[in-house]
């Protein structure tokens, strides 16, 4: 069956079903001509279930109650793109929103912090912003700090859980390699974070379209999503939007790619320039995702 499997075609018909269950499952488009990508992404699988085509294929997903399939399919066909300190700039804006999250949050007379990392991958973004977090000194002592990373790709949960990098992961630094070593401990070629950067912090793996996956967060200060949305179709967009303006405090921010945009996109938030760089804060009188 395995060597039968590697030899199946996966025709217009089959593409077209599990095109449309990411789309309808996860707001991922797969767009142009992906079926010969899709199928050297999962052609394996058939093998390893037993299964003699994509419609078994697509068969077995939609009969597995628990979705492990479902969410394996999802993590071949995600992108996983990323590494430490990316886009420096919008970094920088960060830090200094810091500043102005504890000023607000001292005159409400709360010690609670509350970041989020959507598409969080292996936890490069994570521990970037908690890095920044715990050198800022701005919430130390009695603070109630926690930064979560939600993925849907429970290898790259795993991964991030584990902190443990390649040199891969540090393409952005420009041979800085100060910076390695002051957060990380070599390991032959692998790069451990220290303990100290690992506290903090959680991982979890969700759907973001579900808003179950922020069960227990809400509300949370600030929310990084960034180059995910690209990925997503417009009903997606809306409702992991409608998503975020249910779970960030109404002083909130919202951090998207730097290639992405929400203007005329939605009224649920409202694009804000600082220091040359778009963020976005809740609305309050938002009342619904797309225009």
């Amino acid at each position: 069956m395995g060597l039968h499997s590697k030899k199946e075609v996966m025709t217009e018909e089959d593409f077209s079903l599990l095109r449309d269950l990411v789309r309808r499952e996860f707001g991922v488009l797969l767009k142009g001509d992906k079926r010969l990508t899709l199928h050297a992404k999962v052609s394996h699988r058939l093998g390893i279930l037993g299964l003699g085509s994509y419609r078994e294929y697509y068969d077995y997903i939609l009969s597995d109650p628990s979705k492990d399939e479902l969410y394996t399919l999802a993590s071949h066909i995600t992108n996983n793109e990323t590494y430490f300190f990316r886009e420096r700039v919008q970094l920088d804006v960060f830090l200094d929103l810091l500043k102005e999250i504890k000023r607000e949050k001292q005159r409400r007379r709360q010690n609670r912090l509350r970041i989020l990392s959507v598409a969080s991958s292996s936890g490069e973004e994570v521990y970037t912003l908690n890095i920044i977090v715990q050198e800022s000194g701005l919430f130390a002592w009695d603070w109630d700090v926690l930064i979560t990373g939600i993925d849907i790709n429970r290898n790259a949960v795993r991964k991030a859980q584990e902190a443990c990098y390649s040199q891969n992961s540090f393409r952005s630094l420009n041979g800085d390699a100060g910076i390695a070593k002051k957060y990380f401990t070599a390991d032959k070629d692998r790069f451990r974070l220290r303990k100290f950067f690992k506290k903090n912090v959680e991982f979890r793996h969700g759907n973001i379209l579900d808003r179950n996956a922020f069960g227990g967060l809400c509300p949370v200060d600030v929310v990084f999503c960034r180059n995910a949305l690209i990925y997503m179709s417009d009903e997606a967009i809306a409702k992991i939007v409608g998503n975020f303006f249910d779970c960030i405090d109404e002083r909130g921010y919202l951090f998207v790619g730097s290639s992405e945009s929400l203007i005329q996109r939605t009224n649920l938030f409202l694009p804000e320039y600082v220091d040359g760089i778009i963020v976005y804060r809740k609305n309050a009188r938002g009342n619904n995702a797309l225009e």
